[in-house]
């Protein structure tokens, strides 16, 4: 389905017409500096791995509308999807649905919700939601020298093969709010990467208190099942999805466990693979 442009829209602002990885999406609204907001967090969000475009149809279409009350909205397609002050947070609610908005719709490639780093040549990928420790335990382990490949979407191609997407790394404060901060590789004495790599590992995992490492190897098979939620085009594309997940898990070790501390851990999931995987 595609989608032209809003009845909500001024005529005399300016839309953000974009590509990115096959994805047409239009950023619009009736304000232009809140349009332009959105085009820079949409560049920082995509690492502006876009090429812009004159086009009619859209695959999915962003409108902004600001009320005399000074409220903000955002609609995707027609549908509100947020409503606040224009402030950093909502901002943030934003990137996170521009990088979705791709991330289900993207051609030839698969976006999965996952950490990922580089090991000896073979990358260890790391699937789950938000909030399970995925970005403190990539961070611990590029700070003992694995390669940075993402922190949150991980993307593969037809064959399975892991492609950088090294966005700065969104860490937690251990606070009441959460509070965000971000970190380079550099800042953590690391690499990025630069060229895809053969999955090595899957490691499924989430952090708990006083957890013991006690790591279950899954089939292919188990691995795919486990793997579906945090896929994002499975709905849209579930042959596709299913062909590259198969893809990734054939090379791979398939593994799960709970697990303690990201700075302790860090190190026995090194060993592990060391041991596991050739």
């Amino acid at each position: 389905m595609t989608y032209t442009a809003s009845k909500k829209t001024n005529s005399t602002v300016r839309s953000f017409d974009f590509e990115c990885y096959g994805v047409r999406i239009r950023i619009e609204g009736n304000n232009q500096q809140i349009v332009d907001e959105a085009e820079r967090i949409t560049r920082k969000a995509l690492l502006n791995d876009l090429r812009l475009v004159t086009a009619d149809n859209f695959d999915t279409v962003f409108t902004f509308t600001l009320d005399n009350e000074g409220t903000t909205s955002i609609y995707q397609d027609g549908e509100n999807v947020g409503s606040g002050i224009a402030t950093e947070y909502f901002f943030n609610h934003f990137n996170s649905l521009i990088r979705v908005a791709v991330a289900e719709r993207a051609v030839d490639r698969l976006f999965i919700h996952a950490g990922a780093v580089g090991w000896k040549g073979k990358a260890i990928i790391l699937p789950g939601t938000s909030f399970i420790g995925k970005s403190t335990l990539v961070a611990e382990l590029v700070r003992r020298g694995a390669v940075y490949y993402s922190d949150d979407f991980a993307i593969f191609d037809r064959e399975g093969l892991l492609h950088p997407f090294p966005r700065t790394l969104t860490m937690r404060a251990d606070d009441e709010n959460y509070t965000r901060f971000d970190l380079t590789p550099s800042d953590l004495g690391g690499e990025t990467g630069n060229e895809p790599l053969i999955v090595g590992t899957v490691l499924l995992t989430e952090y708990k208190q006083g957890a013991e490492w006690e790591p279950q190897i899954l089939t292919a098979g188990k691995g795919v099942l486990e793997m579906m939620p945090f896929t994002f085009s499975f709905i849209n594309r579930p042959d596709f999805s299913l062909d590259v997940l198969n893809n990734i898990v054939s090379r791979a070790i398939l593994v799960s466990s709970l697990r303690g501390s990201a700075d302790i851990f860090a190190e026995t999931l090194l060993d592990f693979v060391d041991k596991h995987v050739n």
